[in-house]
């Protein structure tokens, strides 16, 4: 074997190395492979009712009175009952002094339906006329359009004519999440194999062939359903047609009965071979790293990991990096992995070739290597003899060059510290004042950017994603502007943990890493949206937007099955003598196994000519999730008017309603439509995100996290991150945490409003933002409830009893066991969701002021409305 390039030396792994000191009372996470059944949950609302409209009295001299419902006659929501004519002053007085009755607020409470079969409800794509709620975990039956899982609409009625979608002011939008996961219920894609010649494509608009074309002279001619184009079928494609017209193959052809397909890609499609990704995972081994616990837990959970990871996709390396470079190279007859160091971090290298570094994690020939590396290499490490010098970035140089080198992968960071030495070093900035003014670029602008660029860069053209687990101890900074920087332009991870402590983090970490590595992510994507005749494509919305080709079209390394974008659509003509309009997503990709696919939606969409309909199908998730990543990306831009934009938006589309809509209105009401009842309230609470503050009560790590997370975020968590739900989990009813009879579901209590003033002092509460689960002990709980329930002697024991239920069985009574059980099922229920965390937030505690567990005003959205100074009154004037 040859000796290693300069600048790099030999040292076998084990044996002599020194240090054998193991952090104290530390155990890392184990993992547990989890397989829930989806239940079916349905978040609770106000309760229904037949009218198309909401309305609330905001009179000052009629607070607290309802209006009586009649009839037909829409229930109001309103303004001033009255305005005086005479005087401007007066009238602006008189709306000043009005209030909203924050019990009139609608609001999505109410007792969450339990399930009533194995896998929920079930639904066909070709029957709903709105798809369920993002949130209702349900079965979806594909029936040529593609299922509400992957692809959604904010209306799913699309207006004919420009003037229509102007006067609504409802946005037109797709939010496309191309690789979702199915259930086990639900039919797996189908792959279509049509060999060279690849799928049958309109010549003009080059949309792929699908339920929805047309066929003609006995099978030789198809019409294009968007662009309505008359094509001629290749030979080979050609079959005669039935008497309704249909094609006889119609039911033995995937692409001509289902929405979502995946074809296997000709060689012409790509310029190179597609390989099999590779991993490489790269380990801050710093001082800080290993006394906080990082180091040991990702050794752990990769240990735990190895068993699970997707064949043959399973070629993994590893890297550690403190003041060097720390590589480990696997040979075949080795009982122990060889440890490279290469000492030079201003111009580093891999010190041999990618067949060592990057091995197969199941082959006998190296799995005992890797078990013992990663069994021992905690263990291993003094404490007392590591730098605290990070050269972070020449290890992600050097790693990013050793995967793209052999065709793509994966690069997976893991971060203690500021990467502070080596080329790309970065400088500690977190200048208060800088982080409340983004507008002026500091902290919001990457440092190294030269640097940061030529690998982001590198990194697209080879196919390469790089995530970043940052996991800093209590006030240290990493400036996560920079770090993210290259997860957000390659479709990589950005996990962020401040304060990082493993035994309320580790879990976290240790399912964000699973969620990561197991599950199905693809690589070297170019998604591509068609729209048809009519409308035309506008602008997108994604993480990875500064690498937008047009405003359809854009390539991103890698695709998780979270991973999802927003684009929206307006008219280019008007859509006339056509039932419908049809959107298509393809996206070509390298999956785990090294095949080059393309994966095509598309999405059917009735056309309207009635304001009515487009706000009455329209879909509240679509529209605030839509509307909240509008939000983060001029807020990551440093556009401060985006709170007033925000505001704007919803006071159009309501005005519109009302104007246009509503019949029979007196003066003094503000009407919701019944489609659109939440978005006052969820306005409103997305104006109040801390990420959305202009001051320095949020840090800018956490800032910029939270917003870049929001930017990809899947409509499931849209709802519940906007407005958390809130269950009283003591005193718990009587029959939640009970099972339901359908696989291992149980009831869940009622939800109660989000907000302060419904919080009693003496009660416990389970506070659910999609991200997290949080038991809010208040401070008024009595000694002997704790006891009774938990038995625990204070508030501190409970933390620590439920931070490890299975060790304190014996203590728990069967309230705390229903309550746990409550837990689970919410996790149950999410589980094609990233895994939510869960711990107890005391009193008095530091974790009651972090952002997941505050609640909002009740009332806030719909008081930002009645004294917004919207272009046009939102009620009429007495003298009007």
């Amino acid at each position: 074997m040859s000796p290693p390039p300069g600048g790099a030396s030999f040292t076998m792994y084990g044996g002599d190395t020194p240090g054998t000191k193991t952090p104290g009372a530390y155990t890392p996470i184990a993992f547990t492979p989890t397989g829930y059944t989806p239940g079916n949950f349905t978040p609770g609302g106000a309760t229904k009712r037949s009218n198309s409209a909401y309305t609330l009295d905001a009179s000052p001299t009629k607070t607290n009175v309802n209006r009586p419902l009649s009839g037909g006659t829409p229930r109001k929501f309103g303004a001033p009952a009255s305005s005086p004519t005479s005087s401007r002053r007066r009238t602006e007085s008189k709306k000043q002094n009005s209030r909203i009755d924050p019990e009139q607020v609608p609001r999505p409470v109410g007792q969450p339906e339990a399930i009533k079969d194995e896998g929920g409800k079930v639904y066909e794509t070709s029957k709903y006329h709105v798809p369920p709620a993002a949130t209702t975990v349900c079965t979806v039956i594909d029936r040529g359009s593609a299922s509400c899982e992957f692809i959604r609409s904010t209306v799913n009625q699309v207006p004919a004519y420009p003037s229509t979608a102007n006067t609504a002011h409802v946005p037109m939008a797709a939010i496309c999440q191309p690789f979702a996961e199915l259930t086990t219920l639900e039919a797996p894609i189908p792959c279509v194999d049509l060999g060279e010649s690849g799928p049958f494509r309109c010549n003009r608009c080059k949309a792929y062939v699908n339920a929805f074309f047309t066929w003609h002279n006995h099978g030789r001619e198809a019409t294009c359903n968007f662009c309505s184009q008359r094509v001629e079928v290749p030979t080979e494609y050609m079959c005669n047609l039935d008497e309704k017209g249909q094609r006889k193959d119609k039911a033995e052809r995937p692409e001509l009965n289902r929405g979502t397909v995946d074809y296997i890609a000709p060689s012409d499609y790509s310029e190179t071979l597609p390989v099999v990704p590779a991993t490489i995972f790269v380990v801050e081994a710093t001082q800080r790293s290993l006394q906080c616990g990082l180091l040991p837990q990702v050794m752990w959970t990769l240990r735990s990991l190895l068993g699970f990871m997707e064949q043959p996709s399973s070629r993994i390396g590893i890297l550690l990096f403190d003041h060097a470079l720390h590589f480990f190279a696997f040979y075949p007859g080795l009982d122990c992995a060889r440890q490279i160091t290469v000492s030079d971090t201003e111009d580093p290298f891999a010190p041999c070739g990618a067949d060592a570094l990057l091995v197969d994690a199941e082959d006998p020939l190296y799995r005992s290597q890797i078990d013992t590396l990663l069994d021992e290499l905690p263990g291993l490490l003094c404490t007392d003899g590591l730098a605290d010098q990070a050269a972070g970035c020449a290890a992600l140089k050097a790693a990013t060059e050793l995967v793209g080198g052999r065709g793509g992968g994966h690069v997976i960071m893991f971060h203690a510290s500021l990467p502070n030495s080596g080329i790309g070093a970065l400088r500690h900035r977190d200048d208060i004042k800088l982080a409340s003014e983004p507008e002026g670029g500091g902290l919001f602008n990457v440092q190294q950017p030269t640097f940061i660029e030529e690998i982001g860069t590198d990194c697209l053209a080879r196919g390469v994603a790089v995530s970043v687990f940052c996991a800093p101890a209590t006030g240290i900074y990493t400036d996560m502007t920079t770090l993210s920087r290259i997860p957000r332009r390659t479709g990589g991870e950005i996990c962020f943990y401040p304060g990082f402590d493993p035994s309320r983090d580790g879990e976290r970490l240790h399912y964000d890493l699973s969620r990561t590595v197991v599950q199905s992510s693809v690589y070297s994507v170019m998604f591509k949206l068609r729209v048809s005749k009519g409308l035309a494509i506008d602008s997108m919305h994604a993480t990875w937007d500064p690498e937008v080709i047009d405003p359809s079209t854009f390539s991103v390394s890698r695709m998780s099955v979270d991973a999802t974008v927003d684009i929206t659509f307006v008219h280019g003509e008007r859509i006339e003598g056509q039932k419908h309009a049809y959107l298509q997503v393809a996206c070509l990709y390298t999956s785990k196994a090294g095949k080059r696919l393309i994966r095509v939606h598309t999405l059917q969409l009735p056309v309207t000519s009635s304001l009515s309909n487009v706000f009455r199908y329209t879909e509240i998730d679509a529209v605030t999730n839509l509307l909240l990543k509008q939000a983060a990306d001029a807020a990551l831009s440093g556009n401060g008017s985006f709170k007033d934009k925000l505001m704007k938006a919803c006071v159009d589309m309501l005005h519109a309603y009302r104007a246009n809509c509503a019949s029979m209105t007196s003066a003094g009401q503000l009407i919701l439509p019944e489609s659109l009842k939440l978005l006052p309230l969820y306005i409103g609470s997305i104006r109040k995100f801390p990420a959305f503050r202009v001051g320095s009560d949020i840090k800018v790590d956490d800032r910029i996290v939270f917003l870049i997370r929001t930017l990809g975020l899947p409509m499931a968590l849209t709802a519940p991150l906007v407005y958390p739900r809130v269950y009283t989990m003591h005193p718990l009813p009587e029959r939640a945490g009970c099972l339901t009879g359908v696989a291992d579901n149980v009831y869940l209590p009622p939800t109660i409003a989000s907000c302060s003033d419904k919080l009693a002092n003496d009660r416990m509460y389970l506070i659910d933002n999609g991200m997290s689960l949080r038991l809010y002990v208040r401070p008024g709980v009595d000694q002997e409830v704790l006891y009774q329930v938990f038995g625990a002697e204070n508030l501190h024991d409970v933390a620590v009893i439920l931070s490890a239920p299975e060790d304190h069985m014996d203590s728990l009574s069967e309230e705390a066991e229903r309550m746990l059980a409550c837990v689970q099922q919410i996790r149950r229920e999410r589980w094609r969701l990233p895994w939510q965390s869960f711990y107890v937030v005391l009193p008095g505690t530091p974790e009651e002021q972090r952002p997941e567990i505050n609640v909002a005003s009740s009332s806030q959205g719909a008081h930002h409305l009645h004294t917004a100074s919207p272009p046009r009154p939102l009620w009429p004037r007495e003298d009007n």
